[in-house]
């Protein structure tokens, strides 16, 4: 009798564990977030002025829209894209662009979107073909970059007289456009990606190709599904921050690559695939802009802040990533 109890004990202890594992997986970066809010409330001048607050809001909510877009990307275990920048750039100045020559802020928005949905087709075509995406994403946003300089010549682009501040400053109770297309879209992605058959089919695609693939399951069509997310993403996000600047320039947006990965692998997706969550990707981004604010409220210089949330993403990403093997066991 003792016997069998102790094997029973043996059997239910490690799925126990990982239960265990798992919740405090998926609710550390949470409460991460509220902690470092509540330490900078108390410690850092001027943070918790509403001010402040809303800026960091509006600032997350271009990050955030990209990071939550990304996430099917990393879930199918296809890593992440690092055109994110000039991808951006391109769907800011075609807003721009667009809006001056019809005289509609929507008519940009709607040309952003389709061309950033188009180039991300394409490289889910190439991806899905078997090329790597790490390559084809670097050499897409290379040649984007370099077709935005060749054209525009460095030129800073505007809408001319047209009125696209409207799409940053509308605001309802105080909280701006962005900020709420931010919490729609995340929405949106989370029931795609957590209560559809193409976001269950995304996870098990990176979970495990082979047995995706024996199940009937098309990594091509997934993979483009994926980058097709991305580009809406990109384009709703380039159009937002050039509403938000009022003009765009080849050179802009330079760590936004980083702060964007920063923000998926903080949020916990697996950068091996199968595992991820849009919101906890978007609660990446929130977490990442924060320190940042937090950083220069302190008046320390970029080369600081960049190191400091450098060594927090590491130590967060290694943190999760233990846990996620230990809770496999």
């Amino acid at each position: 009798m003792s016997s069998t109890a102790s094997i029973a004990t043996n059997f239910i202890a490690p799925s126990q564990r990982g239960s265990v594992i798992r919740f405090v997986t998926s609710y550390t970066l949470p409460l991460l977030v509220v902690a470092v809010f509540a330490v900078a409330a108390i410690s850092t001048p001027d943070f918790a002025t509403f001010a402040n607050i809303r800026a960091i809001l509006i600032n997350t909510s271009i990050v955030g829209i990209i990071a939550v877009a990304m996430t099917a990307i990393t879930i199918s275990g296809n890593f992440f894209s690092l055109g994110i920048a000039s991808s951006t750039v391109l769907a800011g100045i075609v807003f721009l662009a667009v809006s001056g020559l019809t005289g509609s802020a929507l008519a940009g928005l709607g040309a952003a979107v389709v061309l950033s949905v188009a180039l991300g087709i394409l490289q889910g075509l190439i991806v899905g073909a078997g090329l790597n995406p790490v390559i084809t994403t670097l050499a897409v946003g290379s040649v984007i970059y370099g077709l935005v300089a060749i054209t525009t010549r460095g030129a800073v682009v505007t809408a001319g007289s047209v009125d696209v501040a409207w799409l940053a400053t509308w605001n309802f109770l105080e909280i701006p456009l962005p900020v709420y297309i931010f919490v729609l879209f995340t929405a949106v992605a989370w029931f795609l990606t957590e209560h559809t058959l193409i976001g269950r089919n995304t996870h098990l695609l990176g979970a495990n190709r082979a047995t995706a693939r024996n199940s009937g399951i098309s990594p091509q069509t997934t993979t483009i599904w994926a980058f097709t997310a991305f580009g809406v993403g990109l384009g709703v996000a380039g159009a937002l921050n050039a509403s938000q600047l009022h003009q765009m320039q080849a050179n802009d947006l330079a760590g936004l690559t980083m702060d964007v990965i920063a923000a998926v692998l903080v949020g916990g997706t697996a950068v091996s695939g199968g595992e991820g969550s849009p919101t906890r990707s978007g609660l990446g981004a929130l977490l990442i802009v924060a320190l940042g604010n937090i950083m220069l409220l302190h008046g320390l210089d970029n080369g600081w802040r960049v190191f400091l949330v450098g060594g927090i993403v590491v130590v967060l990403v290694v943190a999760l990533h233990v846990l996620r093997k230990v809770s496999t066991r």
